[in-house]
């Protein structure tokens, strides 16, 4: 194969990984959301701090029952039946160990909270982890093989029946009850998808021997994804004590929507960066010159999105789900801020791991959330505004911490961190406090709202043409592209 031909080949694979990574991202965030705000509208805050209060358990227990096997498969030069065979027994085996013991742990969980409903509650909710281990070795043979459009299919489709499941019980009055059957279902729905669509099938013919070459990886996989789990989960952890469950209620859903609005975008990334860094590993220049293509991609649009969405949140929350919840509306700023940052440091990690060193990525997921965790231990008293926004000045931080750990695999000066990362910070910060001065004085709610957001997309498209005209000008002549072909 020519080198204009591999070329192109990886262009298209590049082209089409970010385009159905990046429909699933839209389609599946903007569903969620929709069916979020008519869940919010009729449940209240404390509703949700109960369920936050014990999410922590079930993300933890998904961590251990997952053991980074999707990542081990993806990252084996060969794999079989047997390969998978041993992942999918060793899933099914802890996940049914996991959920027994806490299901014998749920008295002592609402006794650290002193909550009596966490009993019946989180026995309910735990089963989500349980459904979810059946499924994890057919999502690792879809993801392996690349089926980006079978697994944008099958969230998809968990996410709108789960959630059809969610609103109608919301609105039966079921209250914690009504969300927390959602979670379930939205677990079991996804892992038959995968089923369906993986042409892997179990059988019972027990050979455990594949796991220990998996695990040479996927452990180091294993203690991150923990370590993942607890810094998005760790707040009603251990503040659940300290604050009520209202209290703690108000910030699950601004930490659930930057999420959201974070995974648009990683989600779309994290299709292609692993495979087509590791398919050009032996290529450096052309390897820096495709990740600063990504990183770039990627600043350029979780900037303005973010701290678009940080800009209009007040307006965002009383039109989306009413004043009732007006004090949210801090807390979705802080964590917005935070996820912009987080969003472009998702690549420097996927640039780790595409090198085969999982240790690093692991250190620097440990370390973060052992800080995360002294801050919200130690400053628990401060307040949960002043404690979300360390938090969050943490995550912004960080992004050095990443780029010192892959500085050593590629030649990625301090220059291209400024111009690739930081420029389109600065272009988008500056678009959006423009935007909402220019229109402060709106009267109308909805008017403001759509004013902020049109100023600020068209401020910032001007910026862009005028200092960082590169990514803005590829996207305009691709689409350009698309648009002739059809």
């Amino acid at each position: 194969m020519s080198s204009q031909t591999k070329n192109d080949s990886l262009k298209s694979k590049t082209t089409k990984g970010l385009l159905w990574g990046g429909m699933a991202s839209i389609i599946q965030q903007f569903l969620g959301f929709g069916f979020g705000i008519l869940l919010n509208r009729k449940l209240t805050a404390e509703d949700y701090g109960l369920v936050a209060m014990i999410t922590i358990f079930s993300v933890l227990a998904s961590a251990f029952q997952e053991s980074g096997f999707v990542y081990g498969i993806v990252n084996k030069k060969e794999v079989e039946h047997k390969d998978y065979n041993a992942v999918f027994w060793t899933s099914v085996g802890i996940g049914t160990f996991i959920y027994i013991v806490l299901f014998l742990a749920a008295p002592l969980i609402a006794l650290y909270y002193n909550q009596p409903v966490l009993v019946e509650l989180s026995r309910f909710t735990f089963l989500s982890f349980w459904l979810g281990s059946f499924g994890i070795a057919h999502n690792a043979y879809l993801f392996r093989n690349l089926k980006i459009k079978e697994r944008v299919i099958t969230g998809t489709f968990a996410l709108i029946a789960s959630n059809i499941v969610g609103v109608y019980l919301a609105y039966k009055d079921y209250a914690y009850w009504a969300y927390a059957i959602q979670i379930v279902s939205y677990s079991g729905f996804n892992m038959l998808g995968f089923w369906y669509f993986s042409k892997f099938r179990p059988t019972f013919r027990f050979d455990f021997r594949p796991i220990r070459d998996i695990l040479g990886f996927s452990s180091k996989i294993l203690v991150t994804n923990i370590f993942i789990n607890i810094n998005k989960n760790i707040y009603a952890a251990i503040l659940g004590r300290h604050y009520t469950a209202e209290e703690l209620g108000y910030t699950v859903n601004p930490n659930r929507w930057s999420i959201m609005a974070q995974n648009i975008l990683t989600n779309m990334v994290n299709n292609v960066t692993q495979p087509i860094l590791k398919e050009i590993e032996d290529d450096k220049d052309r390897q820096v010159r495709v990740f600063r293509k990504l990183i770039s991609f990627t600043a350029f649009l979780a900037f303005p999105m973010l701290f678009g969405l940080t800009t209009v949140a007040q307006d965002f929350i009383t039109i989306a789900i009413t004043d009732k919840w007006a004090q949210s509306a801090i807390f979705l700023q802080i964590f917005c801020i935070g996820a912009a940052f987080d969003s472009v440091s998702n690549v420097f990690s996927n640039l780790i791991i595409s090198k085969g060193k999982p240790e690093v990525y692991m250190r620097n997921i440990i370390v973060f959330g052992l800080l995360q965790i002294a801050i919200l231990f130690f400053g628990k008293s401060l307040g949960l505004e002043l404690l979300i926004g360390l938090t969050s000045a943490l995550n912004a931080l960080w992004i050095f911490v990443w780029y010192a750990s892959a500085k050593p695999y590629m030649n990625y000066s301090f220059r291209y961190l400024l111009t690739d990362i930081f420029a389109y910070a600065l272009l988008a910060a500056i678009s959006c406090l423009s935007a909402h001065y220019a229109t402060a004085a709106i009267a109308n709610l909805y008017l403001r709202f759509a004013s902020t957001i049109g100023a600020a997309v068209c401020i910032y498209i001007i910026v862009n043409r005028i200092f960082k005209p590169s990514i803005l000008l590829e996207l305009f002549h691709y689409f350009l592209t698309v648009i002739r072909k059809k």
